[in-house]
This record gives C-alpha cells, sequence and structure tokens, in this order.
C-alpha cells in the first residue's frame, strides 16, 4: 500500500510536541499526534510516511517511562517508514537499539552552540551550516550509539546533538528544532522531510474538515442518531459542527443549564448555536436539580465530586 503523505508524532510528553503539529503543518504536510505509547496496529493503521518520536520529561531509566511498542523499529524498517527522534525520542531510539543512555555529565539547558560533522544527510551534508543555534533541554545523553549510527553533530560541551543511521532510515536530534529558539530548526525539518524523506507538500487545513467528515460518515450508519452534550466552548462545539456538517439532523445536541453559568452566558451562547453555527440544540434547565444539591456544601472538591452524584438529566 502506498505511503500516505502523513507525518505520524508519537507523544511522549514534551510540552512542545504540538508545536510540531504546528510547524510540520505550515510546510504544507499533514501531520498528526498520538499518544507515544499506541499500538504498532494503530501506528500502521495510518499508514505514515514519517514518524517523529518526540521529546518528553522522563528518563529512559525510570522503570515506567513511556515507549514505543516493542517491535516499532522492526516495523518501520520493513515498510520503508522514516524515523525521527527529537531529545527523549533519540534516547529512547538508542536505548531500544542497543546504546547506552547515560546521565549527561554535562547537563544542558538553553541555547547552545552545536558543530555539524561528517557528510550529514539531515543537515544536507553542512548546506545547512556548519554552526547552529539550537534549544536544549535534557539531563540524559547518548554515550554509546547502537551499530551503524554516527554522530552528525555535537554540543559545543561534546554532547551527542544529532545522530543518524541512514541506511536504517533512523535519525534523532537531541535539541528541539521546533522551537523559535533554534533559528535554523524549521529549515532542518524542511530539509529532512522534502530532501531525506521524500515527502512532497500540498496539503491544506481544508483537507482536515474533508477526512473528519469522511471518518465520521464511515462510523455513523446511514439511519443512526447521534447524541452530543455541549458545553459552550471550542471543544464540544467544533465536534458538534464537524458531525453537523457530517449527519446532518441526525445530531441531537444537548446544552445544560447547571444554574451556575455566568451573566446571560446561557442566552449568548443558545444564539451563537442557533443564529451563527444553525446546530440543532435542545437547552435543558437544570438549575433546581444542581443547586439543591449543592446547597450547604462548602468544600470545593465535595462541591465538584460527591454532591454532583444522583444529578440525573430526564430529557
Amino acid at each position: 500500500m502506498e505511503k500516505k503523505e502523513l507525518v505520524l508524532i508519537l507523544d511522549f510528553g514534551s510540552q512542545y510536541t504540538h508545536l510540531i503539529t504546528r510547524r510540520i503543518r505550515s510546510l504544507s504536510v499533514f501531520s498528526l499526534c498520538i499518544s507515544g505509547t499506541s499500538s504498532l496496529e494503530t501506528i500502521a493503521s495510518h499508514n505514515p510516511r514519517v514518524v517523529i518520536l518526540s521529546g518528553g520529561p522522563h528518563s529512559v531509566h525510570a522503570p515506567d517511562s513511556p515507549a514505543f511498542p516493542a517491535d516499532f523499529l522492526e516495523w518501520a524498517q520493513s515498510n520503508g517508514v522514516y524515523v525521527l527522534g527529537v531529545c527523549y525520542g533519540l534516547q529512547l531510539m538508542v536505548q531500544k537499539l542497543g546504546g547506552v543512555v547515560r546521565v549527561g555529565q554535562k547537563q544542558e539547558y538553553g541555547r547552545m552552540d552545536i558543530l555539524v560533522e561528517g557528510s550529514s544527510g539531515i543537515f544536507g551534508n553542512k548546506k545547512l551550516g556548519e554552526r547552529q543555534v539550537v534549544w536544549m533541554s535534557h539531563g540524559d545523553e547518548a554515550a554509546v550509539l547502537p551499530d551503524g549510527f554516527e554522530v552528525v553533530a555535537r554540543s559545543q560541551q561534546g554532547a551527542v546533538a544529532a545522530v543518524e543511521n541512514r541506511e536504517r532510515r533512523l535519525f534523532g536530534l537531541q535539541y528541539h528544532p521546533e522551537v523559535t529558539h533554534s533559528p535554523e530548526g524549521m529549515e532542518t525539518l524542511r530539509y529532512f522531510l522534502f530532501d531525506v524523506c521524500g515527502v512532497s507538500a500540498g496539503w491544506k487545513m481544508e483537507n482536515v474538515l474533508d477526512e473528519e467528515i469522511r471518518i465520521i460518515n464511515d462510523k455513523v450508519g446511514p439511519e443512526e442518531h447521534v447524541i452530543c452534550a455541549l458545553s459552550g466552548g471550542v471543544d464540544s462545539t467544533v465536534a458538534a459542527t464537524l458531525v453537523y456538517k457530517a449527519i446532518g439532523d441526525r445530531l441531537h445536541c444537548v446544552f445544560v443549564d447547571n444554574g451556575l453559568l455566568r451573566y446571560k452566558e446561557r442566552e449568548r451562547v443558545m444564539e451563537t448555536f442557533e443564529k451563527d453555527l444553525h446546530l440543532p440544540v435542545t437547552c435543558v434547565d437544570a438549575t433546581d436539580q444542581f443547586l439543591s444539591k449543592l446547597k450547604g456544601v462548602v468544600d470545593p472538591e465535595m462541591k465538584r465530586k460527591d454532591n454532583w452524584k444522583g444529578i440525573h438529566m430526564h430529557l
């Protein structure tokens, strides 16, 4: 099966993971972020051309540190998938392939120079320059690389900053190319995706709408109906709008007034739903039910948990 022009990001908890997603989409390439501990079946179902292993706050030495499936790298190699490990993702890849990751002798945080070495693929054989300023944020470091890997950049302190095994299509950056503190980071991502991996640009944000509508129609049968609970926030409203575009009046939205809304919020939200978004929404006034359960309760945790039990909506 032909690979999609998709960059799949396995999220291991970095605060920058979704920034990677946005940076790649800004290059007109579709990127999708899923959990780093997703099953191999889930990863393979997306049929990606490239997989990026994100950074994260963990150490690969911790017993409960997250990891990709045991046979992920073998699957990637046999299916022609390119893999890029970023920070924790690099360390995880090195460790899983038999290399050695240790607590850094010179732990690195903040802006730092790196020097490109040798005939690097990811840096375009120094086309992107022999020296870059990058954003480091790591305590562990790759001390011994697995067979077939080479160091293609080091920090000014001598720590491994980038590695690659071009034969197996495996690459790693110890820094974060996606942040603005790495001025050449976007060019590095651009070169990696287009020149190294052969990804083609052409994706537009409009494609997401078409794809999501297709997915919804695949899941919801032609005669089935859907109930959607609306909070008035962005997430549920976007979800409802997408489903409505897909199945129309077979969507039934419910907005609950719990008596704790801001002044005139109920009226403003319902007006937005009905006049601006044209969503079919039923407003349920549950003020008495909620407030009676909360009467006399002072402790915030009890308000949040215990006294919300037993509140039932009768629609």
